[in-house]
């Protein structure tokens, strides 16, 4: 089965369809291995709830709704071609500054192009899983920053590593091995020697077998370990990830607060779920963000994210393998609330 870089779901349309008032652009960021084929089934079920769910706007709210949901690899993990980034900035592997920005371009390119097939009013809800949430920060702070026309109304952080990425339990043992000279691009030759004579059916198999995933997972990891790029680009990330990812970054225009923003936009309405238990996310890291960032629940400060844990299901950090279902579930409903703010229009902050 051949993988994709790319994954676009929206509905059908013809010339003598009617564009719909508002369509809202689900724009998923992936983790590290950045792969979007991971993400196909959550993806997929999470189109489905939006599209299937009865929504009853407020009388005032435009007529017709449209969601379309896109995902991509990211720079340096494509098996289905060439590297998009080789013209702008060379061969992979690519650091993290470099997927911020060629994810930022995607984004522009995708909302250009929604606005060209007459969806003249496009509102963006970003999601972004693991390393995916801080590019999704980053980018409504650049966007905003740049005075830039794109609408971003919210943003889903799924178990995501914003802060002190190197505290956590995989972190401290990541660290000091992608710090030695070269690791990362020896570690990748070692990957492909071992499974050089292995076709990627037969490394499917195997991993299927002793790693107990899905035939889909099991597929998509034996590609990725079979590329040309993808274990030297995530490896290499991981580094770049270590380094960059430590004191909390934005400030109140991307976290909100009581005074009103300057942008012609609305701050984004932002949700937060974290693991119980998260390897890659340090439970005193998470505990320190939600304390002061989030509303803690509250409606006290209704400007700040939403932030919960998962305390009930253990959902793992990688839910992408066998938990896409379920999270996705639990994500439709975070859509559907930044939908209804949106559409409510302006409210008593800002």
């Amino acid at each position: 089965m051949p993988l994709s870089s790319t994954i676009h779901l929206h509905p059908p349309t013809s010339p003598s369809s009617k564009p719909p008032s508002v369509t809202y652009l689900i724009y998923h960021i992936t983790g590290n291995p950045g792969l979007i084929e991971y993400y196909r089934t959550f993806l997929t079920h999470l189109y489905g709830s939006l599209s299937k769910h009865a929504y009853s706007p407020p009388p005032t709210s435009p007529p017709s709704i449209e969601f379309q949901v896109f995902g991509r690899s990211l720079s340096g993990f494509e098996v289905d071609g060439s590297p998009n980034l080789r013209d702008v900035h060379g061969s992979p592997p690519y650091g993290l500054e470099e997927q911020i920005a060629e994810s930022e371009r995607c984004l522009t390119q995708l909302v250009e192009s929604a606005r060209n097939g007459g969806s003249e009013d496009v509102r963006v809800v970003l999601m972004g899983h693991s390393v995916g949430s801080y590019i999704l920060l980053e980018l409504i702070r650049r966007v905003r920053e740049r005075g830039d026309d794109v609408r971003i109304v919210g943003g889903v952080c799924l178990f995501p590593t914003v802060t002190h990425i190197a505290e956590s339990n995989s972190g401290k043992k990541a660290s000091p091995i992608l710090a030695l000279p070269s690791s990362a691009y020896l570690i990748s030759l070692l990957a492909k020697a071992l499974s050089l004579l292995l076709p990627v059916p037969a490394l499917s198999s195997l991993i299927k077998t002793f790693m107990r995933f899905p035939s889909d997972a099991a597929h998509v990891t034996a590609s990725f370990v079979k590329s040309r790029h993808g274990v030297h680009q995530a490896l290499h990330m991981a580094h770049d990830e270590m380094q960059t990812i430590t004191a909390d970054r934005w400030d109140d225009e991307i976290w909100g607060a009581v005074t009103p923003s300057p942008h012609s936009h609305r701050r984004p309405v932002l949700r937060f779920l974290f693991a119980d238990e998260d390897h890659w996310v340090a439970n005193e890291t998470r505990d320190d963000l939600m304390r002061v960032r989030s509303s803690m629940g509250t409606d006290d400060e209704p400007w700040k994210p939403k932030m919960e844990i998962d305390e009930t299901h253990g959902w793992p950090h990688g839910f992408c393998i066998k938990h896409s279902v379920p999270v996705a579930e639990r994500v439709c409903g975070y859509v559907e609330d930044i939908v209804q703010r949106d559409l409510e229009g302006p409210y008593n902050f800002h």
